[in-house]
């Protein structure tokens, strides 16, 4: 089959795991995987929360979180701390090397988006988001 006869579908699959690997190939250097990246990168925007919001941020559920927290506690870029406010609960903190992995892999992953965007004008992407948005929203 050619590519000009795929699916969108498959297209978006396609150009997903792309850029995925890409992506992975850079976080690899940093001794992380993408999904541990991007509970990192959430927790660089809105560090002290709780493994239930963290979950809910990044659409995955508390066990598969649990584990990513696991992975990243033994390798020291987070911590849990008690919450203050909740003795039952835990609050989840990046530590001074899991703030330095996200200021030195972001501006890669950012030259990484700007390779795989090359060619399309700002309007195209905004586009582009507007439409992807529009079919996760119909798919969820």
């Amino acid at each position: 089959m050619k590519e000009s006869e795929w699916s969108l579908g498959m297209q978006l699959s396609r150009s997903y795991y792309a850029f995925k690997r890409a992506a992975a190939k850079r976080m690899e250097a940093f001794g992380l995987t993408p999904e541990q990246f991007s509970v990192l990168s959430e927790l660089a925007k809105q560090d002290g929360v709780s493994q239930k919001q963290l979950a809910f941020v990044t659409e995955r559920d508390q066990t598969t979180i649990g584990k990513i927290l696991d992975k990243l506690g033994k390798k020291e870029l987070i911590v849990r701390t008690p919450d203050p406010r909740d003795r039952r609960a835990v609050l989840l903190l990046m530590t001074r090397e899991g703030r330095d992995i996200v200021d030195r892999l972001g501006p890669e992953l950012d030259q990484l988006q700007l390779e795989a965007f090359r060619g399309l004008s700002r309007e195209q992407i905004e586009q582009l988001k507007d439409t992807l948005e529009t079919i996760h929203r119909n798919v969820t």
